[in-house]
């Protein structure tokens, strides 16, 4: 029974610690590169080009993803201010409401 209990154990914290960053990383590394890719696709046909894009840059991004603190490191922060930047200003919006409200005849 203790051997099932450590395995258990053990599976949460492998996924909690470095499969979630992992996805969370791959994720938004696929969609940053992806983005870098079209904006050096629209830069290209101008006069000066000077690629955002590099294999180098690519590589440093699966390196970062896979390494098993470097991903934990990296999604946090990183990828999920970008991945979740929108929900964070939503649930700014929807909480800014003042505890004491104006009064009628100020503005």
């Amino acid at each position: 029974m203790t051997y099932i209990e450590s395995v258990v154990a053990s599976f949460w914290l492998a996924f909690f610690l470095y499969w979630l960053p992992l996805a969370l990383c791959l994720y938004g590394y696929t969609v940053r590169t992806f983005r870098d890719y079209r904006k050096d696709v629209a830069a290209r046909e101008k006069d000066y080009y000077h690629p955002e894009l590099t294999i180098g840059l690519i590589v440093g991004r699966l390196v970062m993803a896979v390494l098993p603190i470097g991903n934990l490191f990296a999604a946090v922060f990183n990828v999920a201010p970008e991945v979740f930047g929108d929900f964070f200003r939503w649930v700014g919006k929807a909480l800014d409401i003042p505890l004491v409200p104006k009064k009628k005849d100020q503005p």
